[in-house]
């Protein structure tokens, strides 16, 4: 079961602000590669340094396809692509090579991945957990 807190925000679409409460998830932990492999490990024959192996393969890989405008398709998971921007011109010669830049890798969830969203339960946190 997932936790959230209620966290206040000023609604400033109407004529007259107005504070509204929503509810924010807390996050419980973060799990790294390693512990990862560890799970995945006792879920099929490979090693937990095999899939470690393969994570950082996987990654590699990634990033080569990615840096290069191909978009990385994990079945199960989702999609990955790079989105990118300039500035805005008056001509479009203007907008050359230089100009562009890529400003963050795009993640679009998998149907599969994002059924877990119907499943997923909550439970009210008096306040979110300090580090």
């Amino acid at each position: 079961m997932q936790s959230y807190v209620v966290r206040s925000k000023i609604d400033k679409s109407k004529k007259e602000e107005r504070k509204l409460y929503y509810a924010v998830p807390v996050t419980s932990g973060q799990v790294d590669a390693d512990q990862l492999a560890q799970e995945i490990c006792v879920r099929c024959s490979l090693s937990s340094p095999d899939v470690l192996a393969a994570i950082r393969a996987l990654s590699e890989v990634m990033q080569e396809h990615l840096s290069t405008g191909n978009t990385v398709y994990l079945k199960g998971i989702g999609l990955f692509s790079v989105s990118a921007s300039s500035p805005g011109f008056e001509t479009p010669q203007e907008v050359t090579p230089a100009k562009v830049k890529a400003q963050r890798i795009c993640f679009k969830a998998d149907n599969a991945l994002r059924s877990i969203l119907e499943r997923i339960k909550y439970k009210f946190c008096e306040r979110a957990k300090k580090k």
